[in-house]
């Protein structure tokens, strides 16, 4: 069987705008996959329309509910898969909870902007910020892209906007780090809503943050705080990481999921996760 559950739309900052609903379950479609979820950030509206246009003229396949749920705690962002839940009252929930796509990210480009105008770093020309479309992170690197903070990108070992975000959202010692507690909640509250809801938690891509959230603490974390599994698959693990969660998730009885995290960017174009854990078609089963 060939999954995917950790899929985003063009309803996600991060993803690209041109990769619409429609053409996200198309893509899945034309790569046999069998089994999807469609995950975007601190929402659940996909869900939301799927009960209203049903979407077997494009995907044939099964289609989980889920969101991506960005969450701080003790100053350090990550996120939070969320599966088969109440879909109407986790909508409500999360239009609380984050706010619209437009408040969140004029909220992190103000943040970012007032730690950047602090630094010595040269900025680029300024450009329009549109919040509907534009990833504040994204907006901002592209700010300091430039030749006179190369020494700066390579002290971080930022090549990428999404470099960038992991820095700034992880490392306090980064210039640029911003305490995102104001603006996405702790997870404890994320796991109680979720839960309440008949929803499923996992923890996503712990391999994935940059090395500036330790993986053990991370997991030992989600053992503590009930959450249900553990995204092992995922195309910035490595093999060896790979089997090291998959022991972690064995040992403590944790579901194990993989997804690819394709968003229609050029880093994460690519669908498919194969040979995830058989048990999960009963584990998502109403």
């Amino acid at each position: 069987m060939k999954n995917d559950l950790h899929i985003r739309t063009n309803i996600s900052a991060s993803s690209n705008k041109e990769m619409n609903w429609e053409k996200v379950l198309l893509k899945a479609q034309e790569n046999g996959l069998e089994r999807i979820s469609i995950t975007d950030f601190d929402t659940c509206l996909f869900s939301v329309i799927k009960k209203i246009v049903s979407p077997t003229k494009f995907f044939k396949g099964e289609i989980i509910d889920g969101m991506e749920c960005d969450v701080c705690y003790n100053g350090i962002t990550f996120e939070l898969l969320a599966y088969n839940f109440d879909v109407d009252k986790t909508f409500e929930w999360s239009k609380k909870t984050y706010g619209t796509l437009e408040t969140r990210q004029t909220k992190l480009k103000d943040l970012l902007l007032a730690k950047l105008n602090k630094t010595n770093l040269t900025q680029n020309k300024v450009i329009s910020f549109d919040p509907k479309q534009e990833f504040a992170h994204n907006y901002v690197y592209n700010l300091i892209n430039n030749k006179n903070n190369a020494k700066f990108f390579a002290e971080y070992e930022i090549k990428t906007s999404s470099d960038f975000y992991r820095q700034s959202t992880t490392n306090q010692k980064f210039p640029l780090y911003i305490n995102t507690g104001a603006i996405w909640p702790e997870p404890s509250k994320v796991i109680k809503f979720i839960h309440s809801v008949g929803g499923i938690i996992v923890l996503a891509h712990p391999f994935k943050y940059k090395n500036k959230i330790k993986v053990t603490d991370l997991l030992n974390f989600a053992k503590e705080n009930k959450i249900d599994g553990i995204e092992c698959y995922h195309p910035d693990h490595t093999k060896e990481e790979i089997q090291q969660l998959l022991k972690f998730a064995k040992n403590n009885k944790m579901l194990v999921t993989g997804g690819s995290n394709f968003n229609g960017t050029e880093n994460y174009n690519t669908m498919g996760i194969k040979n995830i854990d058989a048990k999960q078609k009963e584990i998502f089963k109403k």
